[in-house]
Formats: C-alpha cells, structure tokens, sequence
C-alpha cells in the first residue's frame, strides 16, 4: 500500500495502480484511445476523488500517449496535418470541460457528476463501435467464404460520405488520411470531444477513434494514431489546468506512466498483425465493460456505506475487464503469429488478423 501527501489517510494498493498503468497502456497503444476512460473509473474506485483521478488520469494520458506517438509515427499511422487542425478546438473544449468539473466539485456533486457522465457516453459510444464492428466481420465472413480476398481496410461509413459531401468552405484535403472535409466540422467535432475529455479526465480517444473512422471517414488505423497525435496537446492543456486546480497528483501519475512505457508499445507493434475490425472490436468491448465497472461505483457513491457490495463488485469488474482486454490482445497476437507461420486456425478468427 502508498499513500500520497495530497490524500491523508487513504491507502492506495500499488499493485494494482501499476497493473493499471500497464494494461491500460496495451489498450492505448492497440486501440489508439488514451486508455483514461479505464483510468479514471480505477482510480475512482482504488480510492481517489473524482477531481484528483479526473486530473491526474490526464497528466498519465499525456506521457502514455506520447510513447504510442512515437511507435506509430514509425509505422506511418500519424495524419499530423489533420491532428495539428484538431488541436485548438480540443483544448478550447477541454477548457469549457474543466470549468464545468471544477463547479461540479465545488457544488460536492463531482463523483456523481463524472461517473454519469462517463457512464452514460460508455454505453452509448461502445455499443455503437461494438454492433458496427460484428456487421463488418459478417461482411469479412462472407467475402473469405466466397472465396474473395478481404480488403486491407473499410469503405468510409454513409455518414462519412455525406459529410464529406457537405461543401463548406474552407474544404481541407489530407492526402494521408485520403480524405477531403469541412474544416467546420473537424473543430465542431474536436470541440465537443474536448468538453467531454475535461469534465471525464479523459485524452477523449474513446469519443474521437470511432468518430475519426464513422463521421470522418479515417482508415482505423490511421485514426488511431492521428488521434494519440492530438491527445499529447489536449490532454498536457487539461493536464494544466488541472494542476493549477490542485487536481493532480503527480507521483500517481509518474508510477502509471513509467508502468506503461513497455505496454503501450506492445500494443502498437499488435497493430501490425491485425486488421482495423479486430481494434475496433475489443474498443467496443473495453468501452462496454469500463461502464458496467463505473456503474457498479455509481451504485456505491450514491448508496453510500450500505452498499459494500456494490464496492467490491465494482472493484473486481473494473480490474477483471481491464484484465480480459489485455487477455484479448494478446491472445489476438499470438494467433496471428501463427497464421502468418502457416498453421491453421479457426475460420472465424480469419477476418480479424493478416496472414502477410
């Protein structure tokens, strides 16, 4: 067990904030998320207000994604053009985002505030990614039935086409991301993630990867990487503002970003083996579990001492899922592996790996 001088008199188990930081950082740099969205429910639920683990989730965001940045930079997964235009609208949201958390703790509402507000985006941002990604694996079934060969990545989404067709000007082309938009709905889109990563103390990656693939139109892993870009310069603001509401607690914050280091980038090398159907899969999975995890801890704030319960469950979800992702990819890893060997493997495991 530690104790931080900013919490006196709560013990945190260490285990368990380094298990955090490394499992969290496998799910960063595999998915592309800042992987605060486990954080900061863990933290909650490991014994932290809701303010200090909204603030220093953000300041473990900014090193973590960092790193990913690096090793996806490598593998050409970075659109730094687009990431550069999302910037300044993330962290004018992330500022709207702080002041909103900062009145909800002043008003002694912050716990209750975060996580329904977490909770409530989880399940809807999850279930979305999770049902859209089974309908593209059945489409990836039925295409290696027939005997065809999957293609490397996903046709942009309807609504990506329609907004891509919506002629306001100034209209940006990215060549790497393939892809010509609006400059108004880019900030419109980095503005309203920015308000959400602010009041959840989150990078905002699990909100931008799916609307970077679904509502603009990105290859996946092209959003992933693009959006880790944009998260180290949002998240170091709301990280800041934080910090200067005593919000943070950087000793915290430096064990999980030292336990990630090695995380985050077994997570990118993964990236190599699988198509983006299989990213987006565990996303929505990780998502869905993360908010079952946060609403158990709900239950327990707004019971209070009468729901025990509640606590431990939510204690044993919260880890158990962050656990079962990282089981997930690394069992993707391995199997991928021996596709690539030659060995056979199950039929429906095919559409969601590379064999080249």
């Amino acid at each position: 067990m530690i104790t931080f001088p900013e919490l006196p008199g709560v013990d945190i188990n260490l285990y368990l904030l380094i298990f955090v930081g490394i499992g969290a950082g496998i799910l960063s740099g595999f998915t592309g998320v800042g992987g605060a969205f486990f954080v900061t429910p863990a933290l909650i639920v490991l014994g932290f207000p809701a303010h200090f683990a909204v603030g220093t989730s953000l300041a473990w965001v900014t090193g973590n994604c960092v790193v990913g940045v690096f090793r996806h930079r490598k593998l050409g997964n970075v659109d730094i053009r687009l990431g550069i235009v999302m910037i300044a609208a993330s962290m004018s949201g992330m500022e709207v985002g702080v002041r909103i958390l900062n009145w909800t703790r002043d008003s002694g509402l912050a716990d209750e505030a975060v996580l329904s507000i977490a909770i409530c985006m989880l399940v809807l941002v999850g279930s979305y990614t999770l049902l859209e990604s089974v309908r593209r694996k059945r489409e990836l079934d039925g295409i290696l039935r027939a005997g065809g060969e999957a293609p490397p990545a996903m046709r942009a989404p309807p609504l990506a086409h329609r907004l891509q067709s919506i002629s306001i000007p100034p209209m940006l082309h990215f060549p790497k991301s393939q892809v010509t938009i609006s400059l108004w709905i880019i900030l419109a889109i980095s503005f309203v993630v920015g308000i959400l990563a602010g009041i959840m103390g989150v990078g905002g990656g699990f909100t931008m990867v799916p609307a970077l693939v679904y509502v603009v139109g990105l290859p996946s892993f092209i959003a992933v990487g693009t959006d880790l870009f944009q998260i180290i310069f949002s998240a170091s603001y709301g990280c800041i503002r934080h910090t200067m509401s005593s919000n943070v607690i950087i000793f915290a914050a430096f064990i999980m970003v030292v336990a990630s280091c090695i995380g985050v980038q077994f997570g990118v090398v993964v990236t190599r083996y699988v198509r983006g159907v299989s990213v987006r899969i565990i996303l929505g999975i990780s998502i869905l579990l993360a908010a079952v995890g946060a609403a158990l801890k709900l239950v327990s704030v707004l019971v209070g001492e009468g729901a025990i319960w509640a606590e431990v469950a939510s204690l044993v979800v919260t880890f158990g899922a962050l656990g079962l992702t990282v089981t997930m990819i690394l069992a993707l890893f391995i199997v991928a592996l021996r596709y690539r060997r030659g060995h056979h493997i199950p039929s429906w495991v095919e559409p969601l790996v590379f064999n080249e």
